[in-house]
């Protein structure tokens, strides 16, 4: 399927536009599993805010940049619980960085956490060059499927 050629392709995402109950999110998932990518959704409570989608981000981070694991980023129109999730995919869509994702001993710990990954690479082991390769990992291994009905104010 389209799919499954956007989404094998290196830093491959898609907008999926249709009504609800066409398929948008099943098709997205047999296109991940024909790929052999994980799938990471959010899930929505009535306390999920921006702290609680911050670190779902974090886990996803974790997922593709530390484990190293192809992920397809499934997120759909009824998750927009607020405006900055929507910023927050587009910051990871334009440069792979979330603004202040990370507190400073968070880093440190997925830092060390990459360090064996970074020596294989030849990667010197300043904060910097760690954060920089970490965003390197996740936009290698993250796709985002967008999933949006035209009908409703989200999409707008």
């Amino acid at each position: 399927t389209r799919v499954v050629r956007v989404i094998s392709q290196p830093r491959g995402n898609m907008l999926l536009v249709g009504i609800g109950g066409s398929g948008r999110q099943s098709l997205s998932k047999m296109a991940a599993s024909i790929c052999e990518y994980q799938v990471f959704q959010v899930e929505v409570t009535k306390q999920y805010r921006k702290q609680e989608f911050r670190e779902d981000i974090k886990k996803l981070y974790r997922l593709t940049g530390v484990d190293n694991k192809p992920t397809v980023f499934l997120f759909n129109d009824t998750q927009i619980v607020d405006q900055s999730f929507l910023e927050d995919i587009n910051n990871i869509l334009s440069s792979g960085e979330v603004p202040n994702l990370y507190k400073q001993d968070e880093f440190e710990e997925v830092s060390s956490a990459l360090s064996d990954w970074a020596r294989k690479d030849n990667i010197i082991e300043t904060p910097d060059s760690m954060f920089n390769y970490l965003i390197e990992r996740v936009r290698n291994n993250l796709h985002i499927v967008l999933c949006m009905s035209p009908v409703g104010d989200p999409f707008r």
